[in-house]
């Protein structure tokens, strides 16, 4: 039996202890990473963007996994039969690239060397925009340069715990549908994305869990009979006996 979370409030008790388990549309569970009882090395936090249509994706990740970060940026050409992945790490971040502790607003930044990706949530929308001036080697670079409208839609959001493992937490947003505007260059090329027919999602995660666990996840979005069609799958990760990750969305309602 799935539970649904209807009580807004913190995520965890003072004890560290979760408030609540279960699944919400909207993320009404406050985040706060003060009240995680974790060594900080344990603490891992991403936030996830895909965007994609029926000729390319453009994926992109800021993680801080405490031990470590990763920032990486993957593109597929689907017409050419092309994808390539790029990833930089950095050691011992320890939560000091201070991801927002919502998924509702904020600003996420990754700088390195050679790149840079912001994510920034305001005003309704999700701007994408960064580069990676060795993507493709010394002289390839990638650009990138993406809007995603949110309207008013449900998405899926789950609290679970690790069985046996009091202070081990999945806090998980995900939103699929959100209409993309923008384009890539790559390659002396320019890859466009417009809302009538791209699609955006986001992966906001954050938690601590065994250092040994699995994890399938399936996500998709279009339009069936002109309205938006979502889907998200999952499998394998926690205790999901009061939350899965499965869930349908259309027209905006879960």
């Amino acid at each position: 039996m799935q539970q649904r979370m209807l009580a807004q409030g913190p995520l965890h008790r003072t004890d560290g202890i979760l408030s609540e388990a279960g699944y919400a549309l909207t993320p009404i569970k406050e985040y706060d990473r003060g009240r995680v009882k974790a060594p900080r090395h344990r603490i891992k936090e991403w936030d996830y963007y895909l965007v994609m249509n029926e000729r390319s994706a453009l994926a992109i990740t800021i993680s801080d996994n405490g031990y470590m970060g990763l920032d990486s940026l993957s593109f597929i050409d689907f017409e050419a039969s092309a994808q390539r992945t790029v990833s930089r790490m950095n050691w011992l971040p320890l939560g000091k690239r201070g991801l927002p502790a919502t998924s509702l607003s904020g600003v996420t930044r990754a700088v390195g060397n050679n790149y840079e990706f912001t994510f920034r949530v305001e005003g309704g929308q999700r701007q994408l925009y960064g580069h990676m001036y060795d993507f493709g080697g010394e002289k390839q670079p990638l650009l990138f340069d993406i809007v995603l409208q949110e309207p008013r839609q449900d998405s899926m959001v789950i609290v679970i715990p690790f069985d046996k493992k009091p202070h081990h937490f999945y806090y998980n947003r995900k939103i699929n549908c959100l209409p993309a505007d923008g384009r890539v260059i790559y390659q002396d090329r320019e890859y466009l994305f417009s809302p009538a027919a791209s699609f955006g999602t986001l992966d906001w995660g954050r938690g601590v869990w065994p250092y040994a666990d699995t994890w399938y996840w399936g996500s998709a979005s279009g339009i069936i009979a002109g309205r938006a069609f979502g889907m998200n799958i999952g499998h394998g990760f926690g205790d999901t006996s009061r939350a899965t990750e499965n869930m349908l969305f259309y027209n905006g309602k879960a």
